[in-house]
């Protein structure tokens, strides 16, 4: 019995195949090539039929290699939106996670996001999926023919089991914003105050509610979020674990049976029951990125721009191309210094700052080095993280023995992974598979009726 898992991300598009008699599971990547350009510096949209030949690629790769598929689940980038008219078909672009819409001025000086804030005194952000409607809303930007908006995971759900209305579960629903995560409903009452009308939302329903077939006998369940899929698939001491995942941003997340709000984390529902509290930071291993595009930049300017010993020497070296500079980097000791720069890796702000921005600080003489600046982006990484998990209340903290660690950011950067353990005073152990949010999906269809029980 064979189990397809698909997580649409931001940059890439990941299935996974999961043999549950054997334990074992095939996986095949590709990049996620549906980007749109904008002339809004501030907009991020992507093509969602793109992303949807990318999807039936992969599940065609899968069922001609693996006949006997009992059920495909889904994942994928969360917050953003499309719209839909009455056949289910795409509308618009995918507003993603990363739009900054939200962050717009509206009036009386608060943009988007604040504005909403304060009406309702829901925490909403630039990306949720009903910010961006709100925007959308305002500005004359939601087709006339628009029926539904959801999320593109609920998208591909639709179109793989050929229905015409999106449903979403309570994961993908509380991502969109003004979402009672006690409850687990969406707020009708503050949607009416800031003139949303809730039938635009797709249908409710629990995680793992069957969805439809694809192609007439496939299974498809509802989609589930791939912050709570990554969980999923990462996590098997469920109660004690520490769960950091670090990709182009970054989170924490850990388990609490019981709802608990806490002002600067997210409390999301975590399928099977009970929650995650999630401190998500917008700029994770993209931190790391800005640092080697600078080095990178740095060797090429002076291998252009000069001329004599300094060119020999650069050119000699990398005669061809750069190295890659990600193995250079990750490969220096981690005590290069005794008092290293400061860096907050803020360069995308903060859900609640969005305009705040990154700094280097604690600068002197003799620290001021490139190995020093590569474990201070490193710590600032890890030090936004840590901060999270230092405000949750001591009864969820004290029980948290367990570090586990997923995502490219972190299973492919020793360093990160020494410089968190020392900070957290735990060892950290690594999701046996790279793509753990499509494993995550995966796995929570061979069970969901169980889960959910």
């Amino acid at each position: 019995m064979y189990y397809i898992g698909i997580d649409i991300g931001t940059s890439s598009i990941c299935g996974i195949v999961y043999d549950a008699v054997n334990k074992t599971y095939d996986s095949v990547t590709k990049q996620n090539t549906a980007h749109i350009l904008s002339p809004l510096a501030w907009e991020r949209i992507q093509n969602p039929s793109i992303i949807m030949d990318i999807v039936n690629e992969i599940i065609c790769l899968f069922t001609a290699q693996y006949p006997d598929i009992k059920a495909i689940g889904v994942t994928g980038q969360m917050h953003g939106i499309l719209y839909i008219d009455e056949h289910g078909n795409a509308l618009t672009p995918l507003y993603t996670w990363q739009d900054g819409r939200g962050s717009q001025l509206f009036i009386n000086n608060l943009t988007y996001s604040q504005y909403l804030t304060e009406l309702t005194n829901y925490r909403t952000a630039t990306g949720y999926g009903l910010v961006t409607h709100f925007y959308n809303q305002k500005n004359n930007l939601v087709p006339c023919n628009a029926v539904k908006l959801c999320t593109i995971m609920d998208y591909a759900v639709m179109k793989l089991s050929k229905t015409a209305s999106p449903i979403i579960d309570y994961t993908n629903g509380a991502a969109l914003g003004f979402f009672d995560t006690e409850k687990l409903c969406f707020d009708t009452e503050a949607l009416t105050k800031v003139g949303i009308d809730a039938s635009f939302l797709p249908e409710l329903k629990p995680s793992g509610a069957f969805a439809g077939l694809h192609q007439g006998s496939i299974p498809v369940f509802s989609a589930i979020g791939d912050n709570q899929a990554s969980f999923i698939g990462s996590v098997s001491d469920i109660p004690h674990s520490v769960h950091i995942t670090i990709g182009t941003s970054s989170q924490i997340s850990v388990y609490s049976e019981k709802y608990t709000a806490v002002p600067s984390l997210d409390t999301r529902p975590l399928p099977g029951g009970g929650y995650i509290l999630v401190g998500a930071a917008l700029c994770g291993g993209q931190s790391f990125a800005v640092l080697k595009d600078f080095f990178e930049a740095t060797l090429k300017f002076f291998g252009t721009k000069t001329s004599g010993n300094l060119q020999k020497l650069i050119f000699s070296r990398f005669p061809s191309e750069l190295p890659d500079l990600y193995d250079i980097m990750t490969t220096i000791p981690v005590d290069a210094a005794d008092e290293l720069p400061i860096t907050e890796t803020l360069f995308n702000g903060t859900r609640s700052e969005p305009s705040k921005k990154g700094s280097i600080s604690n600068i002197s003489t003799t620290n001021f080095t490139p190995q020093n600046l590569i474990i201070s982006f490193l710590k600032g990484i890890s030090d936004e993280l840590h901060n999270f998990f230092l405000q949750l209340p001591d009864e969820i903290r004290q029980n948290k023995t367990i570090l586990v660690g997923a995502g490219n950011g972190i299973t492919k950067n020793p360093l990160l992974i020494n410089i968190i353990e020392q900070q957290f005073n735990c060892n950290m152990t690594l999701s046996p598979q790279a793509e753990v949010a499509a494993l995550g999906a995966c796995l929570f269809v061979t069970q969901p009726l169980i889960l959910n029980s």
